[in-house]
């Protein structure tokens, strides 16, 4: 178990400090000032204020941090980087969480820190270099402070960009299927927010947890437009988009078609990266960057930059690798779709003919099949190898997991949301644990791992009571997984792996059957899942989408305009607008890309021979004769054959 103290959270701080600054010069820094800003009850907080000297009055943006507001120090001119950092339009505050590093004087058990957001907000909005307009901005717990704060609406807060978390907590959060996501707390230890007994201390979803959701429920409270990101190997992609649904429908009505949601196939540290694991998602760099630019801009500085014309959830298709937009999550009519798990070891639309038959699996407590890939993240280890990667060699050569998989596909298979495995077992234990992977596998062998769940069998019939097992008699457990975005690509096949662990992102099941979470003896267990007939085991898409449903973005031809980066553009810079983009194959129409400005004339237009694979075009900020074009909005065109699909971009001075 992970024991670690601020302490120690500090000495890895300064670990980071010194490997960036190791075999070369530093950087130069952005001017700052070290204050403390007063809070209500006589603390205060630890803040670094980057204001320029305080010269000129803008809009600030607020960053609240647990991680050591020092590290934005060497960190935010670093060439790459994800921050939406743009020192000309905004002023940045970070501050040191109550209680953390800085800030460490100020601690007070419990205290609301949602109220201390509220009072560096106005206490900013007070200030000479301040025009009185504040925004939020971070992700994971740099996210929920801002749900947080904004929940007590301190008038001077105009929106927030909270990421890769949602405002809820709930028992799902600490267990999955009732299984303690053990490395995730242990993170959290770690991390100084809580310990891993205190957890282990609640593992039944009893009134405990029905409290601490409904206290922790509050979307009514919000009223100012938030622009929510995540990922589909992010730890809770399905909570973030129920909470997304939620906002829609239960916040302030004043800013309810004024929220954004932003799903990338990224981890949870990946945000803006195209690499993931071992996959490249091309279109994915610096989308949320862009993203929070244009969004700040337009609240904060009353930009017409388009963002009100932005879709309300833009979303990427792994698989098929494209961006596509909707209004609303979950606002399709799908069937579900249903593979059978067969006991050749094959999956199929049909189940297998006969009684039921069943193939059986051991699993050892004291060697568990390992956790490799998905959606893990150790902040404490990296090395850790997390996302979209092959698990052929690491988990499925073992003998202690069972691998279905089905023919080669003909034809895509899309699903949109949810998906779940209907597992028919035995076991001959009183209790154990059904782990779930499920893989796409590439023409070439690679079993890239999608997304994983696990099921704890005392918890078979509800998270809210135990019902230990008869050893030996037949019993059912539905393994539910994440939400997720992908479409199987003809020539890959799909597979699911099963196994009695997932370790260490998930905490070992003894099979002893006794107290959760106390010492104990270990038993090995026999495991055997059924397969044929209607009743035997089977994975259900309760999001797949077959063609031609209503409401959903047309993804069926090539082309498409992945991004256009930087956002906002500044006509000052050296290089111009990078626009991404997709054709259909050579052999086809020529494409055609084309600038027009909000009145719809043309400022420039280039024949583009069709061609595979990604192209990408820069636009110089200027028109056909070479004149500088105003600030304001304009409009990427791409145009081949019938098809046409069209970006904004933002030219700012």
């Amino acid at each position: 178990m992970i024991r670690i103290t601020i302490r120690h959270i500090q000495r890895i701080c300064i670990a980071v400090l010194v490997t960036m600054f190791a075999g070369g010069t530093a950087r130069a820094q952005l001017p700052f000032e070290d204050v403390g800003i007063p809070m209500r009850d006589g603390k205060s907080l630890a803040a670094d204020i980057y204001h320029n000297g305080g010269i000129a009055s803008k809009p600030v943006i607020l960053i609240q941090t647990p991680y050591n507001r020092l590290l934005y120090r060497v960190t935010l001119t670093r060439p790459g980087s994800a921050f939406p950092l743009d020192t000309m339009r905004y002023h940045y505050v970070f501050v040191d969480w109550r209680g953390f590093f800085g800030s460490s004087d100020a601690t007070v058990p419990g205290y609301d820190r949602g109220l201390d957001g509220y009072d560096a907000v106005e206490w900013i909005a007070a200030q000479p270099w301040c025009n009185g307009k504040v925004a939020t901005y971070g992700g994971s717990a740099l996210g929920k402070i801002q749900f947080q704060t904004a929940r007590h609406q301190p008038p001077h807060l105009v929106c927030a960009m909270p990421m890769i978390i949602d405002y809820r907590t709930e028992y799902s959060d600490y267990y999955y299927g009732g299984v303690l996501r053990r490395e995730h707390v242990e993170s959290l230890e770690g991390l100084g927010f809580m310990t891993v007994n205190q957890i282990t201390a609640q593992p039944v979803e009893t009134v405990f947890w029905d409290v601490v959701k409904s206290s922790s429920d509050y979307p009514e409270d919000i009223a100012v437009p938030l622009l929510m990101v995540s990922g589909w190997f992010d730890h809770y992609p399905t909570d973030v988009l129920r909470a997304f649904t939620d906002l829609q429908d239960r916040s302030d009505a004043s800013v309810r078609e004024a929220h954004r949601l932003i799903m990338g196939p990224w981890l949870h540290g990946g945000v803006d990266r195209e690499k993931q694991g071992e996959l490249t998602f091309p279109g994915t760099a610096m989308v949320a960057r862009d993203a929070a630019l244009q969004f700040f801009d337009y609240h904060l500085n009353g930009a017409k930059n388009g963002w009100p014309l932005t879709p309300n959830i833009r979303f990427y298709r792994m698989g098929l690798n494209r961006w596509l937009d909707i209004d609303r999550w979950g606002m399709w009519d799908t069937g579900q779709f249903t593979l059978y798990l067969h006991k050749d070891g094959g999956i199929a639309p049909d189940p297998e003919a006969g009684p039921a038959q069943g193939r059986a699996v051991s699993y050892n407590p004291r060697d568990p099949s390992p956790s490799h890939g998905g959606a893990r993240f150790n902040p404490f280890d990296p090395s850790l190898e997390a996302g979209p990667i092959d698990i052929r060699d690491v988990v499925e050569s073992r003998d202690d997991v069972l691998v279905y998989t089905s023919d080669t596909l003909e034809e895509a298979i899309h699903f949109l949301g949810g998906l779940r495995l209907e597992c028919s077992f035995s076991a001959d234990r009183t209790d154990t644990d059904i782990a779930v992977r499920i893989c796409d596998v590439y023409p070439d062998g690679r079993s890239i791992i999608l997304t994983d769940g696990i099921h704890r069998a005392r918890f078979r019939n509800g998270t809210d009571h135990e019902e230990l097992l008869t050893p030996g008699e037949p019993a059912t457990c539905t393994v539910e997984l994440q939400e997720i975005s992908h479409e199987f690509m003809p020539g890959h096949r799909i597979r699911v792996v099963i196994s009695g662990s997932n370790y260490p992102r998930f905490d070992l099941n003894p099979n002893s059957g006794g107290a959760l979470y106390e010492p104990g003896d270990t038993l090995i267990v026999n495991i055997t899942i059924y397969s044929g007939g209607q009743d035997g085991s089977r994975l259900v898409f309760d999001g797949f989408v077959p063609s031609g449903v209503p409401g959903l973005p047309d993804a069926s031809t090539a082309l498409h305009i992945h991004s256009v980066s930087p956002q906002p553009y500044h006509a000052a810079a050296p290089t111009g607008v990078t626009v991404r983009f997709t054709t259909s194959p050579a052999g086809t129409d020529d494409a055609e890309i084309t600038v027009i400005d909000q009145l719809g004339r043309r400022m420039l237009t280039r024949r583009l021979p069709p061609r595979d694979g990604m192209q990408q075009w820069t636009w110089n900020g200027r028109t056909r004769d070479g004149r500088m074009t105003l600030p304001g909005t304009y409009f990427v065109v791409l145009r081949q054959g019938d098809s046409r699909t069209v970006r904004p971009v933002v030219l700012v001075r």
